[in-house]
């Protein structure tokens, strides 16, 4: 019985291949170059054989080394599905040309979904045996990219050595000249930013105070900036954070020079970012108009070399006990830790604790969050406390105990439990009817029973069934896979409990052993004293109640 083949047509298009075919002189290689004649080509292709054109999947303007195209990701989520068992291109070069991720789709990925893979042009079919030569067509595709990276590279950095600006946004403060967008000019209003950020720095305000300040005047960060003066929608604030502050007063384009190429990629795939020797720095020296005068530029120099040297003269910090464990329960963010230290008689600085407050902030002051500190120590008293409670429960009545939990954590409805084993068991019933379903429909299409039109309505109806049955089914097995996991969760979080009956202080290793994460409230003083609100959330059972 022949097998029915699903076709997805898969056609792209990059900036390069659009850029070549209207420059002057130049003439197509071919004239299927368009997304359109891709599809008009691949459609015909495919009715000549016999084969369903199922969906089509386009993307327009994606260089072949980038994967993350919206087309070709819907692509590989369909013939996982098994919507689409055949794909279908114009050349190997459509799909991709880093040909070390084409070779994992073509000869692993594609095989293993059963999925048949069809290059027209290269005559590619991993149907057949004679495949040889793919895999050295794949490595041309791949040198092309390279090469074309190369050139790019060297006409940005022959513009960069004549002192143009080349980099995609501007600095904070400036915006392109609208007659020569490689000169940058002033941009009045975040220039009068810069100013205020300077200003303070020299008056001796240190990073996050000149953050909050910002923040406590709504005043836009950098990148919010630019997407207002584009109008785009600001869809997520972001703040300025001390680190934005640091940069800015480190940048020496606020004096009119400028310094580029201090940062590059891995290579032409890894588009990672990392720093250059400075040896590969390109700087020019009063290039446009500077923002900040040389002396209040040196004036920051001073306070900042001043704030490094007395940062060295701090003895170096101990790794906290709660480090990545604590958040705060107002913002969200992890809470950082500052040791707390004081001069003996002899002179040296005598560490004499360690406290942790709202790492948001720290970085963006009290605009946004507020302190929310606590001392290592009162956190380790509280924890050491609710510890002891639970294993005095455990050790009077361990099943009882565990029956409470099963019901705060709504785990206690068997009949519940019972109705879902049941509704799986009739679903996986039905899931291989509908298989049976499927193979009499190919036996009475082969045999002239049924046309071809009536089995592609019988055939599409039936999927469309088995997708909704096949997801009804998965989500009964889940919900009854993680009441399981969470009954053996409470087993095995009294088993740890159970090891530290005599515990009386804490360690990083008990930490990390019994803790997930701590949230911890602000402190209240509206009653004469302070209290504060701390949730623990215990490994393998979260936040207990008992």
């Amino acid at each position: 019985m022949a097998k029915l083949y699903k076709a997805g047509i898969y056609s792209r298009l990059s900036v390069d291949d659009t850029n070549n075919s209207q420059k002057k002189n130049c003439i197509p290689t071919d004239e299927s170059t368009s997304i359109e004649n891709q599809r008009m080509l691949l459609s015909k292709f495919c009715m000549l054989n016999g084969w369903i054109e199922t969906k089509t999947y386009a993307d327009d303007g994606y260089s072949g080394g980038n994967f993350n195209r919206p087309g070709f990701k819907q692509m590989i989520e369909d013939a996982k599905a098994g919507i689409i068992n055949l794909i279908l291109v114009k050349d190997l070069s459509r799909l991709g040309r880093d040909y070390i991720e084409v070779g994992r789709y073509t000869d692993i990925l594609f095989p293993s979904w059963g999925c048949r893979f069809v290059s027209l042009l290269d005559e590619i079919d991993t149907n057949k045996d004679d495949n040889d030569m793919m895999h050295f067509r794949s490595l041309m595709n791949d040198y092309h990219l390279k090469d074309l990276s190369d050139k790019i590279k060297a006409v940005f950095y022959t513009k960069a050595k004549n002192g143009r600006f080349m980099t995609g946004r501007p600095p904070y403060g400036y915006i392109r000249c609208d007659t020569d967008k490689h000169q940058l000019i002033i941009e009045e209003y975040a220039a009068s930013v810069i100013q205020q950020i300077f200003d303070m720095r020299t008056e001796g305000a240190g990073y996050v105070k000149i953050a909050g300040a910002l923040n406590a005047q709504g005043i836009l960060s950098p990148s919010n900036y630019w997407k207002d003066r584009q109008g785009k929608h600001i869809e997520k604030s972001t703040l300025w954070m001390s680190a934005s502050i640091r940069d800015i007063l480190r940048c020496e384009a606020y004096i009119g020079h400028m310094v580029i190429r201090t940062e590059g990629t891995l290579s032409y795939k890894n588009k990672t970012q990392i720093k250059r020797p400075k040896s590969e720095w390109i700087r020019h020296e009063n290039v446009h108009e500077p923002i900040i005068d040389l002396y209040t530029w040196n004036k920051v120099r001073e306070i900042d070399i001043a704030a490094s040297e007395k940062a060295k003269d701090r003895r170096k910090p101990q790794p906290s006990l709660f480090v990545k464990k604590l958040i705060c329960m107002d913002c969200g963010s992890s809470m950082t830790s500052h040791s707390l230290s004081r001069k003996n008689k002899e002179g040296v600085r005598v560490r004499t604790g360690t406290q942790y407050f709202c790492y948001r902030h720290s970085m963006t002051g009290q605009a946004v969050c507020s302190w929310h500190h606590i001392s290592e120590t009162v956190l380790k008293t509280v924890i050491i406390g609710e510890l002891q409670s639970h294993v005095q429960a455990i050790t009077l009545e361990e099943v009882a105990l565990l029956e409470k939990l099963k019901k705060q954590m709504n785990l206690d409805d068997s009949e519940q439990q019972n109705l879902l084993r049941q509704e799986a068991k009739k679903l996986t019933h039905r899931l291989s009817e509908l298989t049976q379903i499927t193979a009499d429909l190919y036996e009475d299409k082969v045999t002239g029973k049924i046309s071809e039109v009536t089995f592609t309505a019988l055939m599409n109806k039936n999927e469309k069934e088995r997708q909704t049955r096949q997801a009804q089914h998965d989500e009964a097995q889940n919900h009854l896979s993680e009441t399981q996991a969470k009954v053996l969760s409470m087993t095995k979080w009294a088993e740890v409990i159970k090891r530290h009956i005599h515990l009386t202080d804490l360690c990083r290793a008990d930490v990390e052993e019994l803790i997930d994460h701590i949230e911890i409230g602000e402190s209240d003083y509206s009653s004469g004293a302070r209290q504060q609100e701390i949730k623990i959330y215990w490994r393998f059972i979260g936040c207990l109640n008992t």
